[in-house]
């Protein structure tokens, strides 16, 4: 696991930079945009903002949420930052209309409590839109039983209120190393 407080300096530059960021806010933003004009987008785990900044610059009030110190330092010159953990998110039941999770399900041991807490957060009619399969995109490697499988993200959304409502891809621009760019899934949820 990386130490993201020392990797933030560097981060933007060894994970596809603004052209990797700007793919993958047009795809979160064909699949929440609509729900969440004129109300806050919860971006959790937003690291150094790149993202988040992309999504605001289309026209979404965007709160970031990241546990890293040294990420959120950087990421509060883009956006609102606050520092918080995804399994307990500093804000109020029903308080927002969208929830993202941009390569965050991956990293964890268990994304149950996230996916909790995005059904938590969330407005009746609010959308979380989370990366699933990254290990898929990647190929071999990571852990060998990501907690970011779709089954298994679908199926907790679904104990959370949670129901299915889109699906997108976009390109890991500078993250194919000496093979091609990786393909990202993102899955919508909507909370009814």
């Amino acid at each position: 696991m990386l130490d993201y407080d020392l990797e933030a300096a560097r981060y933007d530059e060894t994970r596809g930079g603004l052209p990797r960021a700007r793919a993958a806010a047009e795809a979160v933003h064909g699949l929440v945009g609509g729900v969440a004009n004129g109300g806050t987008l919860l971006d959790v785990a937003c690291g150094t903002g790149l993202v988040s900044a992309q999504l605001a610059a289309r026209g979404l009030r965007v709160l970031g949420v990241d546990a890293s110190a040294g990420m959120a330092r950087i990421a509060a010159g883009r956006v609102g930052v606050v520092l918080g953990d995804a399994r307990r998110l500093p804000v109020r039941d029903g308080s927002v209309e969208a929830v993202t999770t941009i390569w965050l399900l991956h990293l964890l041991d268990d994304a149950r409590p996230m996916i909790a807490e995005a059904g938590r957060v969330l407005r009746y009619g609010g959308v979380f839109v989370t990366t699933v399969d990254k290990r898929a995109s990647h190929g071999p490697g990571g852990r060998p039983d990501p907690s970011d499988r779709a089954g298994t993200v679908v199926a907790e959304a679904a104990r959370h209120g949670l129901r299915a409502s889109g699906e997108a891809t976009f390109t890991g621009h500078g993250q194919g190393g000496a093979g091609p760019d990786p393909v990202f899934r993102l899955l919508a949820f909507r909370r009814v």
